[in-house]
């Protein structure tokens, strides 16, 4: 059939080719009538009654032959299952004798005195008669095992009773009888129970192993055993059989209960293969052969009668197949002559044109969905064409439609050549490209404005491939900046050190950026398949912040001289109180001088007396040394620089100071620091000059206070620590506290109002708040909260500090 049908396919193709090149020299038009033509002729279907002969001989042979099998295969069962029952009858019987034989065993053991020996003497004696038996046991009620006789002596080694047999002797000697079960260790064996009464009552059991292959060669006629493979199962699983095959998936073809073992115990059967005789097969093979024969010489009639038919089936489902290619297409396809004459368009030209199919075939060139104004040009390139100079990417032309509208094409030709290789004619192809022209020339256009906004920006924008590291996009600030090579680009990305983003400094340029970058993935590529076109690119944005950076240099300068001259003022603010200060330790040191100078002179001045007026001049000096030392700190200047400093120290240095200018008001500064408060993590100086600043304040305004006292508390808070300062002065307009840290402002006549916007600098700078309230006591004035960081390392601990 094969064979005939790679005639058939050659035959057609023989067919078309004879029918499109009888001669070579007959135009393409006459190559297209005798296609059409074609379906005009005939069609010659394939003939129905040989099939329909030859499908009856097939389904009587096929019934004849299921029919034999069906009645053979029941003869073969109905003997099976005769056979296997009376195999099953047997193994009954053997069965029903083995349970009077362990009957006649319990009963003996019923009066036994010496029940040990006895039970050894007959269970020997019934193990040598039944060979099926495997062990006997004699176990008391609760499964303790007195006794145990084996086929095959175990060198007097006692196997303990299986727990799903011991914890059910009793339900079993319930029974009256015997019982068989498969529960055990061993699958392959079957459990009799037997009970041992004495005087009426439940006294041990009779265990007796039936091995399950020993009991089915045993129990079974030999005939049968040859002539079926048998097997013994529990629950569909095999225990034992008389052929190996049969474990090895064979499906049984019978299966029966044997009495009086339990119902989920059957015994299987499945029958061997058997060659049927020669004499009976063979009228029925040759019959198949001479039917068979039929079928094949009625096949190739058939064959032959419906060739032709298939030729010009296939003749006329090629044509229509490629009409119905064309007609599918949204491409207008045009086929001309060697002269240049339409011969042929398609319905997707028609469509797309407007112009008919009998307004365009026939006609040469000028045609008419030519523009009148491009008549000229696309004579020059339709000349050309037939010349072979088309160019690859095809021509664009403007196609007018007959109600005058117009559209952009694009046309593509090829030469369209026969199956000999002569060409014929030509083959064009018209698509068309407004929308694809529209399409390009927006994208154009907002090309060309992307292009001119990234010229626009400041900032230098760079786009990086990834891998190769090109640059593959520049705006003019870049070019600028780093030239036309991607080095720019790549400095900026190692000084980020793998951000996102930052400040970085380009020493090549000596400028600072503000560094935005951001990666890329580039579109789809479906051309290539759906993957990614490249792993995509690198887009940065580089902003110069160099003026920027330099103003705020400037500025933390002058922020730094604002609190140095800040310093300077506080420190000459309170000079008449430091001179004061100062000037007594250094007073009584010239008076212990004078005094001690007098009695040495006189010689009235014992040594322990100078010891004692020496060290009194030391500890004077000491404090005057230590003034000194406080004043040189708090007015040295310095770079800021924070470290881990002792909240106590801060606050013991700001109140020496204050302390000079609060005795001479009266007033009492108390300081109380948290022990448990780890270090702060400050400049000391700077907080100090807040802390001096802020306690100056509260001196200033408790001139006519009741309760003159100050508090100063540093306690711990949200991982944070907090300085209060508490006055019990005037305190602070409600209106005036929105506007305390603005520059210049001042509630003193002759202030400055740069104390608390410096004081607000110096705690930002550490990350800290300052607030100011109103004193909730009932006395008035203000408090003024700190809040500063804690030190990361929090080794020690502040000590105990309450200062009167």
């Amino acid at each position: 059939m094969q064979a005939m049908s790679r005639d058939a396919r050659d035959a057609d193709r023989v067919a078309t080719s004879r029918m499109l090149n009888q001669n070579d020299s007959r135009s393409l038009l006459a190559a297209f009538d005798s296609l059409a033509k074609a379906h005009t002729r005939p069609w010659i279907g394939p003939p129905r009654v040989p099939f329909l002969i030859i499908g009856l001989i097939v389904l009587m042979i096929a019934a004849l032959f299921v029919a034999l099998v069906i009645e053979e295969r029941h003869v073969n069962r109905e003997a099976m299952t005769r056979d296997i029952d009376a195999a099953a009858r047997q193994l009954g019987i053997r069965v029903d004798g083995l349970s009077e034989a362990l009957s006649a065993v319990a009963f003996d053991l019923n009066d036994a005195r010496d029940e040990a020996p006895r039970f050894r003497e007959l269970a020997t004696e019934l193990l040598t008669t039944r060979r099926e038996l495997s062990r006997i046991q004699y176990v008391d009620k609760r499964g303790k095992v007195l006794g145990q006789v084996d086929a095959i002596p175990t060198a007097g080694a006692v196997t303990p009773l299986e727990k799903e047999i011991a914890d059910h002797l009793e339900r079993y000697a319930s029974a009256n009888g015997i019982v068989f079960t498969h529960q055990g260790e061993d699958p392959t064996q079957i459990t009799a129970l037997v009970p041992v009464m004495r005087q009426q009552r439940y006294h041990g059991s009779l265990v007796a192993r039936i091995d399950g292959g020993d009991l089915l060669m045993l129990g079974v006629a030999p005939e049968i055993i040859e002539r079926y493979r048998l097997a013994l199962t529990v629950d569909d699983e095999v225990m034992a059989t008389t052929a190996a095959s049969f474990t090895e998936g064979v499906p049984a073809h019978y299966a029966t209960t044997i009495s009086p073992l339990p119902a989920n115990i059957h015994l299987k059967a499945a029958g061997y293969a058997t060659a049927a005789p020669l004499a009976e097969i063979a009228p029925i093979w040759g019959f198949i052969g001479l039917a068979l024969t039929v079928v094949v010489a009625l096949a190739s009639l058939a064959a032959y009668m419906a060739r032709q038919g298939r030729i010009d089936s296939a003749l006329l489902a090629e044509a229509a197949l490629r009409r119905a290619m064309e007609d599918s297409l949204a491409t207008g396809l045009r086929v001309l002559d060697m002269t240049g004459a339409i011969r042929y368009v398609n319905r997707s030209f028609t469509r797309m044109s407007g112009w008919s199919a009998a307004e365009v075939v026939g006609r040469k060139p000028p045609f008419p969905d030519w523009a009148p104004e491009d008549v000229a040009a696309n004579m020059v390139a339709f000349n050309a064409m037939l010349a072979g100079g088309e160019p690859p990417a095809g021509t664009e032309m403007v196609v007018q439609r007959p109600d005058g509208s117009r559209f952009d094409a694009r046309m593509y030709s090829s030469p369209l050549v026969d199956a000999n290789g002569q060409q014929i004619g030509w083959m064009t192809s018209i698509a068309d490209v407004t929308e694809q022209r529209r399409i390009r020339r927006e994208l154009s256009a907002a090309h060309e404005r992307f292009k001119t906004v990234l010229a626009s920006i400041d900032a230098a924008v760079s786009v990086t491939a990834f891998g190769t590291n090109d640059l593959l996009f520049a705006n003019r600030s870049y070019l600028e900046r780093f030239g036309s090579e991607a080095g720019g680009h790549a400095r900026l990305v190692s000084a980020l050190n793998q951000r996102e983003g930052g400040e970085v400094f380009d020493a090549a340029t000596g400028c600072w950026f503000d560094v935005r970058a951001r990666t890329i993935q580039w579109p789809v590529d479906q051309a290539a398949g759906g993957s990614r076109s490249n792993d995509g690119a690198r887009l940065q944005i580089a902003s110069d912040i160099t003026l920027r950076k330099t103003t705020e240099e400037i500025a933390r300068q002058q922020e730094e001289k604002m609190q140095f001259t800040a310093r300077l003022m506080t420190m000459g603010e309170m000079a008449s109180s430091l001179a004061h200060e100062l000037n007594q330790p250094l007073t009584a040191i010239g008076n212990y001088s004078e005094g001690t100078m007098a009695r040495l002179r006189g010689g009235t001045m014992p040594p322990q007396e100078l010891r004692g007026a020496l060290a009194k001049m030391g500890q004077q000096a000491q404090r005057a040394g230590a003034i000194i030392r406080r004043i040189r700190e708090f007015v040295k200047r310095s770079e800021p620089r924070r470290r881990p400093t002792p909240a106590t120290r801060i606050v013991e240095d700001a109140i020496a100071f204050a302390e000079i200018e609060a005795n001479k008001r009266s007033i009492e500064i108390v300081a109380e620091v948290d022990p448990d408060l780890a270090p702060l993590d400050v400049d000391p100086i700077l907080i100090e000059q807040v802390l001096l600043n802020l306690l100056k304040n509260a001196l200033d305004s408790m001139d006519e206070a009741v309760v003159r006292r100050i508090d100063v508390r540093v306690v711990a808070a949200d991982n944070q620590a907090e300085i209060h300062v508490i006055d019990r002065g005037c305190g602070i307009a409600p209106e005036h506290l929105p506007n305390l840290f603005q520059p210049f402002f001042s509630t003193k006549a002759e202030g400055m109002g740069m104390g608390l916007n410096i004081c607000r600098s110096i705690v930002e700078f550490h990350h800290g708040r300052i607030y100011v309230e109103t004193n909730p006591e009932p006395v008035g004035g203000s408090l003024v909260r700190i809040t500063l960081p804690l030190a990361r390392s929090a080794a020690h601990r502040e000590p105990a500090l309450t200062r009167t």
